[in-house]
């Protein structure tokens, strides 16, 4: 975890021998050599050290580590900062969940805290949710208010409807200049006048300390940092044939090897996990039951597995040290043709890492500071468009390197070719037609040769070449007769030659012909 203090050493760490201590100057030189404070290095390093920590096992307490030593860091290990976060006494447990917008009083979201003033309100409607049209102020029939926004605002002697939301039918449009004719001021979302002046080029300081400001955006940064670090390492094509190989070479590309984390951790012997990934086409069913099959597991895991997957598009379905085990499981699974992959266990856990410090950096933009309500939100959108100093091997950083893996458009190149392979069954031309196009080219050829005997005056000719243009014409009278054999649809009529007699007798005396 990081230590309280700023540029101090965590007491908590047991004592290291002088090798330790030697490595830990050289880390320290560096450090400085690439511009690293003690914090920002703390930080990489607990990036770097948490699977291990975890033993590579994702759940509720890794994640609210994660999140304890996020919020630390924002506040630069001092409590007296941490308190700008969490004000009265909201701080949670280090065990907790660790979420700003409840603990700043957002239950309902971040849209009616006091850092959503001078913003739009952008409130979704749920289902049954009542919405405020006042015709009087709105720029259009699409512009509308929720309860709260109303009720905030002055519309008396307003044209007002009321209707009900259905459910995912738009959001509150309060505090969207645009949307209105005429000033709606809303008393969550308006700007003071002491904001009001703030606002633009005027805009003040924030009053926050350097030194806060400066671990807001160093965390911030390196968090950024960190997700691109691990995605640009995970492989985009989900798909490609697994090999002992193929997966012992992703471990290794796949290490934090830059001096940010100064080089990775390798715990020998190490550990590999086998992922489940989500489809439309399977239900959850089927794939409970042949995760059960192919883990010899009870189906109530196997079920659990497959509401996972369904849930978070993914989950994991077993962890090994023995590859060879992982892909005997894997290709029982892909019996169904659902997609697994195989990676070591430490990169799995740490792109679950990257999974809950994209919703905390979510979490925190809606959020305040203190009395500032913006600066958050400017940080995280300021780092996201700096350069990303980059701290892995990044092998995967290149879209579609190996190929893109889409499904949909391997399925509709399936269905082409098979409607191409219908056509030509449907083009093949019947025995009958065949052996007519023949014998009446062969009539037409012995006429020909009469009539080249008569004027050649007799001369002989076997008459047994056909040119390209004969065969052409053989061709398309075979091809017309074939077509002509189908119906609309393409299906050939599968009738002889005694169900037509019959159908032509009963036509002739008087009756309806058999059906087909």
């Amino acid at each position: 975890m990081l230590v309280a203090t700023t540029g101090k050493q965590n007491t908590n760490l047991p004592q290291r021998n002088e090798a330790a201590a030697a490595h830990q100057i050289h880390g320290i030189a560096s450090m400085a050599a690439i511009g690293m404070t003690t914090q920002e290095r703390q930080l990489c390093e607990f990036f770097r050290d948490l699977p291990r920590v975890k033993k590579n096992r994702y759940d509720e307490s890794a994640s609210n580590d994660l999140l304890y030593n996020l919020f630390w860091s924002l506040a630069g290990g001092q409590d007296k900062f941490m308190r700008l976060f969490f004000p009265e006494g909201r701080q949670p447990a280090p065990n907790d969940k660790w979420e700003l917008r409840e603990a700043q009083g957002a239950v309902d979201g971040a849209e009616y805290t006091e850092a959503a003033r001078g913003k739009a309100c952008g409130h979704i409607f749920k289902s049954g949710e009542a919405t405020y049209r006042c015709k009087t102020c709105s720029a259009d029939d699409t512009c509308v208010l929720c309860s709260r926004c109303y009720d905030s605002s002055d519309h008396t002697d307003h044209m007002v409807y009321i209707s009900i939301s259905p459910g995912n039918s738009g959001c509150c449009d309060c505090g969207d200049p645009e949307a209105w004719k005429r000033p709606v001021h809303c008393t969550i979302h308006s700007e003071s006048e002491h904001e009001a002046k703030r606002s633009g080029k005027a805009k003040e300081a924030s009053g926050l300390p350097d030194e806060l400001i400066e671990s807001i955006r160093m965390t911030v940064g390196r968090a950024f940092d960190y997700v691109c670090d691990v995605i640009s390492c995970s492989p985009e094509h989900l798909r490609l044939p697994k090999t002992v190989d193929s997966i012992k070479l992703d471990e290794r590309m796949s290490r934090l090897t830059s001096p940010y984390y100064r080089g990775d951790i390798v715990e020998e012997p190490i550990e590999y996990s086998l992922i489940l990934w989500n489809d439309e086409k399977h239900t959850v069913e089927e794939v409970s039951r042949q995760v059960s099959r192919a883990c010899k597991v009870r189906i109530s895991e196997g079920l659990q597995r497959a509401y996972e997957t369904d849930d978070i598009g993914r989950a994991i379905v077993k962890y090994s040290f023995d590859i060879n085990e992982l892909l005997e499981v894997a290709e029982v699974i892909e019996h169904i043709k659902v997609t697994v992959s195989i990676r070591s266990a430490r990169d799995t856990f740490r792109e679950q890492m990257c999974g809950t410090i994209i919703q905390w950096l979510g979490d925190i933009s809606g959020c305040s500071v203190g009395g500032d309500h913006n600066i958050l939100r400017h940080v995280v959108c300021e780092e996201m468009l700096k350069s990303w100093r980059t701290g892995s091997e990044a092998v995967n950083a290149e879209v579609g390197k190996s190929g893109i893996d889409d499904q949909e458009i391997e399925d509709q190149e399936k269905e082409r070719m098979a409607s191409i392979e219908g056509q030509i069954r449907f083009i093949r031309v019947p025995p009958g037609v065949v052996a007519a196009a023949v014998q009446a080219n062969e009539m037409e050829g012995s006429e020909n040769e009469d009539e080249d005997e008569d004027e050649d005056g007799g001369e002989e000719s076997d008459g047994e070449d056909v040119d390209e243009e004969e065969l052409q014409t053989i061709m398309d009278v075979m091809l017309v007769e074939a077509r002509g054999a189908g119906d609309q649809d393409g299906d050939v009529e599968m009738t002889d030659d005694a169900s037509a007699q019959e159908a032509d007798e009963a036509t002739m005396a008087g009756y309806p012909p058999p059906p087909p």
